[in-house]
């Protein structure tokens, strides 16, 4: 990890600056790896364990997806999939951040919220350094601990943005959902920097 721009505070207009930027260049394609991910969510959806199962390595492999069009490679819709390579680690933080956040949110709305915004490189930290689950969630939580209300306001802005996106009769979701990936990626580019992201994990997947 760059250690320099590991010091960075949150720049939250800067960074959906880049996302949005970066959305701009593939939108065909980020829209259609969320309907994607839309139709194999709903495919379990009626089965919670499947349907937990499935969701986050579906959400690692947007990120793969991510990586691929900020590296101008061609699309490989395959690449959605790609997370289940990290199944068990994406899994178990899940569960884990699950439960710390719960544990937060006994004490009130914005301790919860700050414990889940410290994770939020977590799965980057799985799919670009093939980190194990302790390891990405430590390594997210270290960052996040140079600007914590800096990082809570991010995530804030990041729900709001697809609570926005959810009341423009769900459409906006294809929207939303894309350009959170897209401005998560381009903050942790920023502040950890990128290792393998991309194309090294072609060999895993």
């Amino acid at each position: 990890m760059n250690e320099t721009n590991a010091q960075r505070g949150v720049d939250i207009a800067g960074w959906l600056d880049q996302g949005w930027r970066l959305f701009w260049k593939s939108p065909a394609v980020y829209a259609l790896s969320t309907a994607i991910i839309g139709v194999s969510l709903l495919i379990f959806a009626k089965i919670p364990l499947l349907f937990l199962l499935v969701s986050r390595p579906l959400a690692l492999g947007l990120y793969l997806v991510v990586a691929d069009q900020d590296a101008d490679r061609p699309f490989q819709p395959s690449r959605l999939f790609g997370g289940f390579a990290w199944l068990f680690s994406c899994l178990v933080a899940a569960a884990l951040i699950a439960i710390f956040t719960a544990v937060g949110l006994v004490f009130l709305i914005i301790p919860g919220l700050i414990i889940s915004s410290m994770y939020i490189f977590t799965g980057l930290f799985i799919v670009d350094r093939d980190f194990g689950f302790w390891s990405a969630m430590e390594s997210s939580r270290r960052l996040a601990l140079n600007d914590v209300m800096g990082f809570l306001l991010f995530y804030m802005a990041l729900i709001l943005i697809n609570v926005f996106g959810a009341l423009c009769f769900g459409v906006g979701l294809f929207i939303t959902i894309p350009l959170s990936a897209t401005t998560v990626y381009s903050a942790y580019k920023e502040l950890a920097g990128l290792k393998e992201l991309g194309a090294a994990q072609n060999e895993k997947i």
